[in-house]
């Protein structure tokens, strides 16, 4: 790893896990928003966990990068390249913001990853992250689960909730990026 000072502002430990805290803090906002605007369906225990769900695959990439900062510039690659599709992921362009990080990442992963040899390869650790990722946004969404509602002012309908099979599969999945991403990005140890 080379000395702080030659990796410059994006490269530095600071900043990688300033970026890192935005974003998870956006998956954080992100979840909130989708629990508190959700219809009445969305609104119960069930509605909070699909809220949870989504929101950790958004902060998963924050996550990682913060993890990064323990010599482990790998994980910034699939930080960044996980973070280009969720921009887009609202219909309403809240999400697009994540490109600034994304930028930031790829940047810093380029500054960072000089001269750094990982156990697994940072192909591997990429691939790995990137698959385990899109798995948890793609359960989320994938089988149709309509539903219709009565309040005493009105009703309504919703043609998918995010079931608790859904939140827990897309929990458990993200949480193995996460862990896949921090054993293949480990150092290898020097003899």
């Amino acid at each position: 790893m080379a000395k702080a000072d030659e990796l410059g502002i994006a490269g530095s430990s600071g900043f990688v896990v300033a970026v890192g805290a935005s974003v998870v803090a956006a998956g954080l906002a992100l979840a909130g928003l989708r629990f508190v605007g959700g219809t009445p369906l969305e609104r119960g225990v069930e509605g909070a966990t699909g809220a949870l769900a989504l929101g950790a695959v958004v902060a998963a990439p924050g996550v990682l990068t913060m993890l990064a900062a323990s010599d482990r510039p790998a994980m910034l690659l699939p930080a960044a390249s996980v973070l280009i599709p969720l921009s887009f992921l609202s219909f309403a362009l809240v999400t697009l913001p994540l490109l600034i990080p994304a930028v930031m990442l790829l940047i810093s992963y380029g500054r960072r990853s000089v001269g750094y040899q990982a156990v697994g390869t940072a192909a591997g650790t990429f691939l790995a992250v990137v698959v385990l990722l899109a798995g948890a946004v793609v359960v989320l969404f994938i089988h149709r689960d309509p539903r219709s509602y009565t309040t005493a002012t009105g009703g309504g309908s919703t043609s998918d909730v995010i079931t608790y099979g859904e939140s827990l599969s897309s929990l458990a999945l993200t949480s193995c990026a996460l862990a896949s991403g921090w054993v293949l990005a480990a150092p290898r140890a020097r003899r």
